[in-house]
């Protein structure tokens, strides 16, 4: 109502105090927005397990993360950022410096000949003076063995040797573990008699400080010939030895006197051989033996010459 609606001055004055009234009851009151966002209900704090989960995997990130920012030191396993300092990689180069430099730790070393400059590499010593000898006076008619070491090899334990040799008369022979002329594991195949007739026989023996032991010679149900190639391949891991002969098993025996030496070959005037070419992959890493498991595998179809 306006002023000019009231009938009199009073009506008037009474009407202004209940609206003052009114107006103080109102302010008294919570306004409904405000009354709302009361009653609505506290949220639930995270619980403690969470959060620790959390913390701990936010450290972990971060060591990763600083890991692999900061500068490679010599014992690192992670590589050198770089040969300039200037230059930083990103983490992915890295990353994959990381996998390759453990591919390679794990990778076997191959080693390869084909003597198309000689005997480079190889060493060279006479063997012992045969015993039959006694006369010293014919020593200067008698041509003496010699040993040929591959020296790159010494070091090795375990490997798989392979070599592609010529029987220019009657025998081809070769050395494993050998680390001198003194000491070595000696293995020979023989023409035993002329003729197309299984002429075969494999020979083996150590030697020790110079002195020949537990010589060996076992019948081969083969023909070998004069002027052929053969391919002779011997996994030598540990105590066991396996020799083929172009695929086949001729042998298998275990010795553990010598543990450690390379390859050889030995011969002399009266008994020359011819090597093409020579191949050692050793065996003592992770991925080297997993192929010398392969390699002592013996398929039914190849089964060992009994005696042997």
């Amino acid at each position: 109502m306006v002023d000019q609606q009231y009938c009199c001055s009073a009506h008037r004055q009474e009407a202004r105090s209940a609206s003052a009234a009114l107006a103080r009851d109102e302010d008294d009151q919570e306004p409904w927005s405000v009354s709302k966002s009361h009653n609505k209900k506290p949220s639930k704090p995270a619980s403690a397990s969470q959060t620790a989960s959390i913390f701990a995997f936010l450290t972990v990130g971060a060591l990763l993360v600083a890991a692999l920012l900061m500068p490679s030191g010599g014992g690192s396993a992670i590589p050198a950022v770089s040969l300039d300092p200037t230059v930083k990689r990103g983490l992915i180069e890295r990353f994959g410096d990381v996998i390759g430099g453990a591919v390679r730790s794990t990778a076997p070393v191959t080693l390869h000949h084909d003597f198309s400059t000689g005997w480079s590499d190889w060493s060279v010593a006479n063997l012992h003076v045969p015993t039959s000898l006694d006369d010293p006076h014919r020593l200067a008619s008698v041509s003496l063995p010699s040993l040929r070491i591959w020296e790159r090899s010494t070091a090795l334990q375990n490997y798989q040797l392979e070599f592609s040799g010529e029987i220019e008369k009657k025998s081809l022979s070769w050395a494993f573990r050998a680390t001198d002329a003194q000491n070595y594991y000696a293995t020979k195949l023989l023409i035993t008699r002329p003729g197309s007739i299984p002429n075969a026989a494999l020979a083996r023996y150590v030697v020790m400080n110079g002195r020949e032991w537990d010589r060996v010679q076992l019948p081969l149900p083969l023909t070998l010939e004069k002027g052929g190639n053969y391919r002779v391949r011997m996994t030598i891991q540990d105590d066991h030895f396996i020799t083929f002969l172009n695929g086949q098993v001729i042998s298998s025996w275990s010795d553990n006197r010598l543990r450690r030496g390379g390859v050889g070959f030995f011969a002399d005037d009266q008994d020359p051989q011819q090597v093409a070419w020579v191949s050692l992959s050793e065996r003592d890493s992770l991925l080297g033996k997993v192929l010398t498991y392969f390699s002592l595998f013996v398929m039914p179809g190849q089964s060992i010459l009994p005696g042997n």
